[in-house]
């Protein structure tokens, strides 16, 4: 067993949120440094900790954990100015020179996880160059540029993973082999082409928004600024800081949303990045803030074990990881340390923390997400319009998404399913129509597919003709109303927010699950028949069993009111109009929903 995790005493006074200083970070960093470098290889070139094998295999997990841990404790040896006390150095220099020779590293090829990992090795590189690379024997460095260089040349996956390639490309050339500037020069391209407006890039050729747009995409954008002196427009990165904040909770959670979201704390590399650059739109000490609440939040419950990141979100969860994630993966988490590198002089260390507290929804055009809290309380909720890259995967194809809850598998979570063909078809690939101040609208067709709970057709055919649905979502603080339409006579369900270990209390047309203070409402308004809570055993990432309200019904137009929260969030009344529906909440507010034009009008 690897020690216990030994934390300063908290820092009060100059973090009267969280408690946690640098100090924190640094014995974080250390403590999870440390418990990887237990599981090295004879040679020190794979560090492997227990756990599984990705689809790539345990050389490629191996160096994954090299690499990732590499670039952590770059971090922390460069923001100490390569004060080296545990001698790590000499460990990841053993490892530099076996994984180019007796422990041979698997070769950059086309599509290859090396490739991502070569970037986290020049970044460290680039970072601890006076204390690491000048000092490696020419024949080692020379190895070591040997096994970059395919880099320059292979096909990456068409999606955040072309920086990959410019990242290497750029630190050959910083050390004097300059033959990437082809794949710069297509990569950055390929990379621009994504971007659809006020910072966000989609994650490839798609509608695919997720963390990566910040964990990756900007943050290697910007260290090619701050490592190799690239010119770097920082407006993209301002514009995209002001809506990231919204995705954390006020205590230390962020989102559960997409893929790899067992990088965790990565999430806070834009804040790190923004203050690295001198850009941030946000004072110092709410980036430490937010920062230190997410990395003491997944401290504290348990994300770390035995001196090593587990795979998955507060201890190990499999329906957090995808098929790539091994048992060293979640060491992407380093990026979340990039504020290390900052000295201890710089305000974003120094200034006490802050934190403004957002009230008013926040509508997201470009992504197609509106993001909203409840008054008083600070659980972050995502309602998602626009994101839709990934039919059928519970991280993507939800209605919504929230700081203190994760989606069910079986029954899903946050769906409106319409049985097609004696199939429960959900949302695959949507259309975003319209997003306004407090309301986001979508279409698209249930059908079932290959991709389908139940479905037995082949190859991803529909076995059914598909059924159109128009979908429109309302916010009021912790309230949700949803309304769909869909041709006359269909037969749908409805699902809620998914509470692991509630306890439901069920009536004509309604469901409310209480759970650890929180409560989760699902109430039919228009065009519902009965409603139910459904168990779902296997849970969510933050515990199981999990309770799933649901509403069932037979018609045309349907409208729901769903709420999540700690405080009694708003109750809301609807009707039918002539174009659509009318929505009238208890504080006075009313909404007109028209489902012809989609588009929503507000009277105060």
């Amino acid at each position: 067993m690897h020690p216990a995790l030994s934390l300063p005493a908290p820092d009060v006074p100059l973090n009267p949120r969280t408690g946690w200083g640098r100090a924190h970070w640094e014995a974080v960093a250390d403590h999870l440094v440390a418990g990887i470098l237990r599981h090295r290889s004879p040679g020190g070139a794979f560090l492997r900790p227990p756990g599984r094998t990705s689809w790539s295999g345990p050389a490629s997990d191996g160096l994954e954990g090299f690499a990732r841990s590499f670039l952590l404790a770059s971090f922390r040896l460069a923001g100490a100015g390569g004060a080296d006390p545990h001698g790590w150095l000499e460990r990841y220099a053993e490892g530099f020179a076996a994984g180019t020779s007796g422990e041979p590293w698997p070769a950059i090829v086309d599509r290859g996880q090396p490739l991502v990992e070569a970037a986290s090795l020049v970044i460290g590189l680039r970072l601890t160059r006076a204390w690491l690379w000048d000092r490696l024997a020419d024949p080692v460095r020379q190895r070591v540029v040997d096994w970059l260089r395919p880099a320059a040349r292979v096909e990456p996956v068409d999606n955040n993973w072309w920086l990959f390639s410019v990242l290497v490309a750029d630190f050959l050339e910083s050390v004097g082999v300059a033959d990437g500037v082809g794949v710069r020069e297509r990569g950055l391209a390929r990379i621009e082409s994504f971007h659809v407006g006020r910072g966000w890039y989609s994650d490839g050729p798609n509608r695919s928004f997720d963390y990566y747009n910040g964990w990756a995409i900007h943050f290697y954008l910007g260290l090619r600024s701050h490592l190799f002196g690239h010119a770097f427009d920082p407006a993209r990165l301002v514009s995209f800081l002001n809506d990231h904040v919204h995705f954390f909770d006020h205590d230390g959670g962020m989102v559960h949303f997409g893929r790899s979201l067992t990088y965790r704390v990565a999430s806070v590399a834009p804040l790190w990045l923004g203050a690295l650059l001198d850009v941030s739109p946000l004072p110092a000490g709410e980036t430490r803030s937010i920062a230190s609440a997410t990395l003491k939040h997944f401290v504290d419950r348990g994300a770390i074990r035995d001196g090593v990141w587990t795979a998955g979100w507060y201890g190990p969860h499999e329906p957090t990881l995808q098929a790539y994630s091994g048992s060293a993966s979640p060491y992407w988490a380093a990026k979340g340390f990039l504020g290390l590198v900052l000295p201890p002089t710089h305000p974003v260390w120094t200034e006490p923390e802050t934190l403004t507290v957002h009230v008013d929804p926040v509508p997201l055009p470009e992504p197609g997400f509106l993001l909203h809290r409840a008054p008083g309380e600070g659980t972050a909720r995502l309602v998602n319009h626009g994101s839709t890259d990934h039919p059928g995967d519970p991280l993507y194809d939800r209605i919504a998404y929230s700081s203190r809850t994760g989606p069910t598998v079986d029954p899903a979570d946050n769906t409106f399913a319409v049985l097609v063909d004696g199939v429960w078809c959900g949302r695959p690939a949507l259309e975003p129509t319209g997003i306004g101040p407090d309301w986001a609208a979508s279409r698209h067709v249930a059908a079932p597919s290959a991709t389908t709970p139940g479905a037995a057709a082949p190859g991803g055919a529909a076995s059914a003709p598909g059924v159109p649905v128009t979908a429109v979502s309302v916010v009021r603080g912790g309230s949700e109303v949803r309304v769909h339409r869909t041709p006359p006579g269909s037969v749908v369900r409805h699902t809620g927010w998914p509470l692991a270990g509630a306890a439901a209390t069920t009536g004509d047309l309604a469901v409310r699950t209480t759970s650890g203070g929180m409560s989760s409402e699902l109430v039919g308004l228009l065009g519902y028949d009965s409603a139910e809570a459904l168990d779902a055993p296997e849970g969510t990432a933050f515990g199981s069993p999990a309770v799933v309200p649901a509403l069932h019904g037979t018609g045309d137009v349907f409208v729901c009111r769903v709420a999540l929260g700690e405080t009694a969030p708003p109750t809301a009344t609807a009707e039918r109009t002539d174009r659509g529906v009318r929505i009238a909440w208890s504080d006075g507010t009313t909404h007109h929903v028209d489902l012809d034009d989609l588009s929503v009008r507000s009277d105060a």
